[in-house]
């Protein structure tokens, strides 16, 4: 949607537009759609659009960042960890937190206790403690409605986005690389000196 954009203000726009959805997700406890609009606009084809991110205001850069930060994975994702233990539900935690987990039980841990041969039982407590925590976000439903235009919209934008190559290329076009002699000009154009 940020690349449809011809126009570098639209496509600041729609920047602010989606940091806001990823703030709301945040807020709702949703930090499955959270990653994912994190994931997207920080995605080589937006994130290259140097002219356009110069135009979002410090406002939602701070936003963003702070939203990074929540999902970083410094520590382990220590802090998105802390904030998804204070979660009152429902949630929607992002899941590939629990697969990183369950394949560091997988690989990490022995099956087999080397010296006696018996099944390791520790191994088992960890994969079914991972597994309830996954479980205990399914018993609480969001009390929200389903907006059939809006779900039918965001389906057609996926469908049509292409893959990340396509993307990239259209990024191109909408903001193509600058000769350094083309930056300087154009930044002193946009500040009155020419």
């Amino acid at each position: 949607m940020i690349l449809t954009q011809a126009d570098v203000k639209r496509r600041v726009v729609v920047i602010k537009h989606f940091v806001a959805i990823a703030d709301k997700c945040r807020f709702l406890s949703n930090f499955s759609c959270l990653t994912s609009i994190i994931s997207a606009l920080g995605s080589a084809p937006i994130h290259r659009l140097n002219r356009t991110w110069q135009q979002v205001n410090a406002r939602t850069t701070q936003v963003l960042e702070s939203m990074r930060k929540l999902m970083g994975s410094t520590k382990n994702f220590l802090e998105y960890r802390e904030a998804l233990q204070k979660a009152v539900p429902p949630c929607i935690p992002f899941f590939g937190i629990y697969l990183t987990d369950l394949t560091f039980i997988e690989d990490g841990i022995p099956s087999i206790i080397k010296k006696s041969q018996l099944i390791n039982f520790a191994k088992r407590a960890k994969t079914a403690e991972v597994i309830r925590d996954i479980q205990q976000y399914q018993n609480v439903p969001y009390g929200l409605q389903a907006v059939p235009e809006l779900q039918e919209y965001i389906l057609h934008n996926m469908q049509t986005a292409g893959d990340v190559h396509e993307m990239y290329e259209r990024s191109l076009q909408v903001e193509p690389r600058e000769r350094e002699d083309e930056k300087i000009a154009r930044l002193l154009s946009e500040s009155g000196f020419l």
